[in-house]
């Protein structure tokens, strides 16, 4: 549910105001900051450039803290987060606000935009009045125009509700990095300035401990075209967009005017021009191609890497004939857990190339799963490939047991060949889409039989899981509609939670890069010394009951 604010002319900034426990010898470190992504227009959105108070370039007040969350959570070290906790005596509920002003609007170049954040809502994270929200107030110059909100509260009740059983033993699955997003028209072209805004009111969790609602980056970029779709992707349409290019299957190339050939490889920087048809026109790599490899992780030569570094070809795409060809480092874009830690294997840099089907094909013999892989349908190690360049396993680990349990709150964690993969619905590759349950969910990836794997719901509030009749998922976890065709879909709780066995035939080329028999020990568990980033405080953060625990 969105909202309409009034704006008085001349709004005052907010005080710089964020209880901290940092470091003395936390610092501003540009040398290691994150660039913005590709047309983000929010400075320092991912919090690395720093003073031991506060994020350069954001406006802070009331109850909100910036915290160092250290090894824990070594994909975002750095975030602001909200207080909800027990009501204070002297001036009542919990109130906090975190905002940057963005200058240099085109409205000429376009008028639509979208606001994200990357949130995750602390188990006990509580406020009454749907008090939490984002929003955009528009400027012209010093003059105040009104503004746009969403309340997200409700959606996090939503998420509690229905993906509680994705978790670690099937519990506290919503307490992980989701994606929250708002679409704004700039109302008038004289628009050149917007404040973005997370705001918490009323926060009234219970008196024990933080209880927190955290926020790892915020992102504004321009959206092009008309009026967007209800935000499955970072592009998305309704409409077909101009200069479309048939690649193959349900792939298209969005060419400039006159532009005849496809490129030869699509990469961070023209991922929104592949396009993907489903139900909608969307750029299912936009955003998701570029990831770090983090200090304490391994290289591609096994040394432990001691100074993040940046890889903008985390992901890269190319086509022949018959396939669609992904090469990746297999980094996660992603907060993870801390490895090793219970579970021995690091996260390592990869250098693989997969084959995923253009045209894919139900195989006459296709055999599903049992709940022990006694009849070995699928195959260990990678089975299909996320957007963002992970693969999927299959639901089990090396002795054949279930292996959804003991994961990073992302649903991810290293196979002993150190490549970190998911077992079951991995709810932060949402980033750059943000799923509400809302809608169909959006695409997820692909398995290597070349049928695409969706989210979890197929409409408002409704799980595939739970869907009866002719429309149900079959044991393979695929079931058709007009827009898709066949598909797969993730079921958070419910085995086999990816798939349960190829409904096609996977392309020959990818049996090599199958890698290690099972899934590897699980990523729980008390952690050690962290690891922490250059100019961040030496110890890392607390050991929590998970390895991206924050709390």
């Amino acid at each position: 549910m969105s909202r309409a604010y009034p704006l008085s002319a001349g709004l005052l900034f907010f005080a710089l105001l964020a209880a901290a426990s940092l470091a003395p010898s936390a610092r501003a470190d540009l040398s290691t900051a994150s660039p913005a992504p590709l047309g983000n227009l929010v400075k320092n959105a991912d919090f690395q450039d720093r003073t031991d108070k506060a994020p350069a370039g954001f406006e802070l007040s009331g109850d909100v803290q910036f915290r160092y969350l250290g090894d824990d959570s070594h994909g975002a070290p750095w975030c602001l987060g909200l207080e909800s906790g027990k009501a204070r005596d002297d001036d009542g509920p919990r109130r906090g606000s975190i905002s940057q002003l963005v200058s240099g609007l085109d409205a000429a170049a376009g008028r639509w935009y979208r606001f994200t954040i990357r949130g995750l809502p602390q188990e006990n994270f509580s406020v009454s009045d749907d008090g939490l929200d984002m929003k955009v107030e528009f400027f012209q110059g010093d003059a105040g125009f009104d503004g746009k909100a969403k309340r997200l509260y409700s959606i996090i009740e939503q998420q509690r509700k229905d993906l509680s059983v994705n978790g670690d033993r099937r519990v506290a699955g919503a307490a992980t990095w989701h994606t929250y997003q708002l679409d704004v028209m700039l109302p008038s072209p004289l628009i050149d300035r917007v404040r973005l805004t997370v705001e918490l009111d009323h926060g009234n969790a219970p008196a024990s401990g933080h209880s927190q609602f955290l926020i790892t980056d915020m992102s504004l970029t321009r959206i092009e075209g008309a009026a967007p779709a209800a935000a499955s992707a970072l592009t998305a349409t309704d409409q077909r967009p101009d200069n479309l290019i048939p690649i193959g299957g349900r792939f298209f190339y969005r060419a400039d005017p006159g532009e005849k050939t496809v490129p030869a490889r699509f990469d961070y920087t023209n991922a929104d021009r592949l396009i993907y048809h489903d139900s909608r026109w969307s750029a299912p790599f936009a955003g998701s191609m570029s990831a770090w490899l983090r200090t304490g992780d391994l290289d591609l030569q096994g040394n432990v890497v001691r100074q993040d570094r940046f890889v903008p070809d985390n992901v890269t795409v190319s086509f022949d004939d018959t396939s669609m060809i992904i090469h990746t480092h297999a980094l996660p874009n992603h907060p993870t857990g801390k490895f090793p830690g219970e579970n021995p294997n690091y996260i390592q840099e990869k250098n693989a190339t997969y084959y995923i089907p253009l045209n894919p094909r139900e195989n006459p013999q296709h055999v599903a799963t049992d709940q022990h892989n006694a009849n070995h349908a699928l195959p260990m190690g990678p089975i299909g490939i996320a957007a963002n360049g992970v693969v999927f396993f299959n639901p089990f680990d090396a002795g054949s047991n279930d292996a959804s349990n003991i994961m990073d709150y992302c649903c991810g964690h290293p196979a002993p060949d150190n490549t970190y993969h998911y077992h079951k619905y991995p709810i932060c590759i949402n980033s750059p889409w943000a799923d509400e349950g809302k809608e169909h969910s959006p695409l997820l990836g692909w398995a290597f039989d070349g049928f695409p794997i969706y989210g979890p719901y197929v409409s408002v509030g409704v799980l595939a899981r739970d869907v009866k009749g002719p429309d149900a998922l079959n044991e393979f976890n695929l079931h058709t509609d007009a827009d898709r065709g066949p598909h797969y879909q993730v079921t958070p709780g419910k085995f086999p939670y990816i798939i349960g066995g190829y409904w096609g035939t996977p392309d020959p080329r990818d049996v090599h890069q199958r890698g290690p028999r099972g899934g590897g020990p699980g990523g729980f568990g008390p952690g050690g010394p962290g690891r922490g980033p250059p100019g961040g405080p030496p110890g890392g953060g607390p050991a929590g009951r998970t390895g991206a625990g924050p709390g």
